[in-house]
């Protein structure tokens, strides 16, 4: 073999090795946005008290909030930050948001006493999506090509009793859902989703010991999980 010949098949399994780590790349990045779930902290679902001061949100905020995406081709089809207002979360959002509104503590109690009727009525998440394309954006409509469920670790799965858009004041989104940023405020959606339990369902939620918000589609699928 000459030394161009030599050059040139070195050149070309070169190319080949190159176009092959790519694809696997590809491959990896696409099957952890349709797998989901991949950042897994131990959550608390007890109802126990808890001692939060207001500069605890931040970090609980950051435990109870999940973030994936589902890929078409190589972009994002859709990307979603999920938080689950557990009560662990709503007793630091109600130290937080009492110190920001310097409550009275009649209002605090208030305030308490509505998070925990809200808590005890349904699963509720705050939800933060943005989509490649902006109609796919569309959660809160029956025709949405995406599908919103609930499941426990058994298996059971919940549909939501309300899916709503949720337009929050910008000072306020900045200071306790800050998921949008300079960069994607204007193509995303905040949604307000709420579970209802029926009495006699099999459903057993956080007793189960894990809850999984997916969103799936004929684009991708998405799973948030929140593990006890």
């Amino acid at each position: 073999m000459s030394r161009d010949e030599h050059s040139s098949s070195s050149l070309t399994r070169s190319r080949r090795l190159v176009i092959a780590l790519w694809a696997i790349t590809l491959w990896a990045i696409a099957a952890a946005g349709c797998m989901g779930g991949g950042r897994q902290i131990r959550v608390d679902f007890s109802e126990a008290p808890r001692a939060y001061v207001a500069k605890d949100y931040g970090q609980v905020y950051e435990r109870w909030t999940r973030h994936e995406y589902a890929l078409t081709g190589v972009d994002k089809a859709l990307e979603v930050w999920g938080t689950f207002k557990s009560w662990d979360f709503r007793e630091a959002y109600i130290e937080r948001y009492a110190s920001i509104y310097n409550l009275s503590a009649a209002d605090r109690t208030s305030l308490r006493q509505a998070q925990l009727d809200a808590y005890e009525r349904a699963y509720e998440f705050t939800v933060t999506a943005l989509a490649h394309e902006y109609r796919w954006n569309d959660l809160e409509k029956a025709s949405s090509a995406w599908r919103v469920t609930l499941l426990d670790a058994l298996g059971h799965e919940l549909a939501p009793k309300e899916i709503k858009v949720e337009k929050f004041p910008d000072a306020y989104e900045r200071e306790f859902f800050p998921a949008r940023n300079q960069f994607n405020r204007v193509f995303t959606k905040n949604y307000a989703i709420r579970f209802v339990v029926p009495a006699s369902g099999e459903f057993a939620g956080v007793k189960s010991g894990a809850l999984t918000l997916r969103f799936a589609s004929p684009i991708g699928r998405i799973d948030l999980g929140w593990q006890g």
